[in-house]
């Protein structure tokens, strides 16, 4: 009987002797040999030369061919999928990994990475009775600057003046409660040593601390204590507490300025008749030696940088702390936007005119400590300005845009649309190269933004006021006063996602000390926070 072309097109049996497996020859799996019989080429019409009248082709060509490879080849084939499947699975599987940074710390300190809602078992110390003896504990506040990794120079405040307590009480507190200063090692709670500024003054005057910073690679310490009518400055060891270098004493008004940087001390004094504004320059090495001195403009710009004091007037001076010779510097510095100082490079808003008549302009320029212009923006930008970790971040007119500048050559290496916002830069302690912003709306979030490219990484809603002060490697701490029914809260950020970690809410203060976290209670005790 001859077949229908209705039933089902079945291949040919193959030759017996080409059985991979025969049962009847053998008790065991016969290999085939090597040698495997040529593929019967293909005809252009798609048919297998040589096939007869009448056959149906499968319609799978490569299906038989495949089948007639060698065993070696489709185990080789069959790995290739197998790595191809895994390199896939690999890929996405990066992909979801969390990406942090691995830089070296900005400004040098590394911050405590706690992801989970911490403790406060480590240590305390009250701070309240080594530094305002009699004070109440609510009454006061304290301000802290680092002073290397783990160290931290803190000073009490008081907070009614600084509108952070109603209490009637806290307007009373015993004069002289703000003249002492602690370097507090913040990882184990130790108190290095206490000075007290008030010892340079008569006995019954209140002292406060109106200046505090570190120069000389942190192992000096300048200080400026004032009491209502005198002003000393000093400079003390880090490492002992002990006084190195003082002023006398001498009149002050609410209409003096005071600015330093490394060993240059720059004041403004009003005389006592209101007539002249006097500036002087000082070396922190030798305090009671006055470098240069001169009449100026009491508005004048005043800038102290690493080796030189600038004061502009009509354009700007320069005074080298090394010679005390006044120079040209430059054209007039317009402060009313803000000035960087970076690495003793100037970067300011460009302006017009002088004296009074000083207006800004469109674009930014950057200046040596020597007055030697490295370079000039487009016109385009015009604006704020704030320091980041890998550029100088300007706004535009608006204050919806944020341009990143070269630090180096001015050149925008990216723009990007944030919406009104508050502020920009980077947080201490920051492993990355982001910048951060805090948009201005009403419903407050924080936007991180890749500092090479300006790509938002993410955005996460944080408390009104909010500000990520700090970064450890992986998490980030946002701090706002007066939310959440507590004096102050803490915010934990993942830096890769922007997820919230964790919530800390603080009866009096938070603050991140020497690198690690700190909270301040209404029993005056500051503790370390971790997990």
């Amino acid at each position: 009987m001859g077949r229908s072309t209705d039933d089902p097109w079945l291949p040919a049996r193959p030759a017996g002797d080409r059985a991979a497996w025969d049962a009847s020859s053998a008790s065991g799996p016969r290999w085939p040999g090597t040698t495997v019989p040529p593929l019967s080429p293909i005809a252009r019409d798609g048919a297998p030369s040589g096939s007869r009248p009448g056959e149906r082709p499968s319609g799978r060509p490569g299906r038989g061919r495949f089948r007639r490879l060698r065993t070696g080849s489709r185990i080789l084939a069959a790995y290739l999928a197998l790595a191809a499947v895994v390199a896939l699975v690999a890929g996405v599987g990066t992909a979801l990994q969390p990406v942090y940074g691995s830089l070296s710390p900005w400004h040098g300190i590394a911050v405590d990475d706690v992801r989970s809602a911490p403790s406060t078992s480590r240590w305390a110390v009250d701070l309240t009775r080594t530094l305002a003896p009699g004070a109440p504990p609510e009454c006061v506040r304290f301000t802290a600057v680092d002073a290397g990794q783990d160290l931290a120079l803190v000073r009490a405040d008081a907070a009614y003046a600084y509108g952070f307590s109603e209490n009637p009480i806290c307007s009373a507190v015993p004069a002289g409660f703000r003249s002492r200063i602690v370097l507090l090692d913040a990882a184990t709670g130790a108190v290095r040593w206490v000075h007290d500024a008030s010892s340079g003054f008569s006995a019954g005057q209140g002292v406060g601390i109106a200046w505090l910073s570190t120069f000389d690679h942190s192992t000096r310490v300048l200080v400026r204590a004032q009491s209502i009518s005198l002003a000393v400055t000093q400079t003390l060891s880090l490492e002992t507490g002990k006084v190195l270098s003082s002023t006398d004493p001498a009149p002050w008004s609410q209409e003096d300025r005071f600015t330093a940087t490394g060993s240059v001390v720059a004041q403004g004094t009003l005389s006592e008749d209101r007539l002249t504004y006097t500036y002087t320059l000082r070396d922190a090495d030798d305090l009671r030696r006055v470098v240069w001195s001169g009449e100026g403009n009491q508005e004048a710009t005043l800038i102290a940088l690493s080796d030189r004091l600038l004061l502009g007037t009509d354009g700007t001076e320069q005074i080298p702390l090394s010679t005390g010779r006044p120079s040209a510097w430059g054209p007039a510095i317009d402060t009313s936007l803000g000035v960087v100082v970076r690495d003793d490079v100037v970067y300011a808003a460009d302006t017009s005119g002088s004296g009074v008549t000083t207006q800004a302009r469109a674009g930014f320029t950057a200046t040596d400590r020597t007055g030697r212009v490295l370079w000039r923006s487009g016109l385009a930008l015009r604006g704020s300005s704030s320091s980041t970790r890998s550029c100088l971040a300007v706004s535009n007119a608006p204050g919806d845009r944020l341009s990143c500048l070269d630090y180096r050559t001015g050149r925008a290496l990216w723009s990007a649309e944030v919406g009104q916002f508050a502020l920009a830069g980077s947080a201490s302690g920051q492993h990355s190269d982001d910048v951060y912003v805090l948009t201005a709306r009403r419903d407050s979030r924080l936007v991180a933004l890749d500092g090479l490219t300006g790509r938002e990484r993410f955005q996460t809603p944080v408390p009104t006021g909010a500000a990520l002060v700090a970064a450890g490697t992986s998490a980030g701490y946002a701090i706002a006063y007066g939310r959440s029914g507590a004096q102050s809260t803490a915010i934990a950020l993942d830096l890769s996602s922007g997820s919230r970690l964790w919530q800390y809410d603080s009866t009096l203060q938070l603050g991140i000390w020497g690198g690690h976290l700190v909270d301040i209670g209404r029993d005056g005790l500051a503790r370390r926070l971790d997990d």
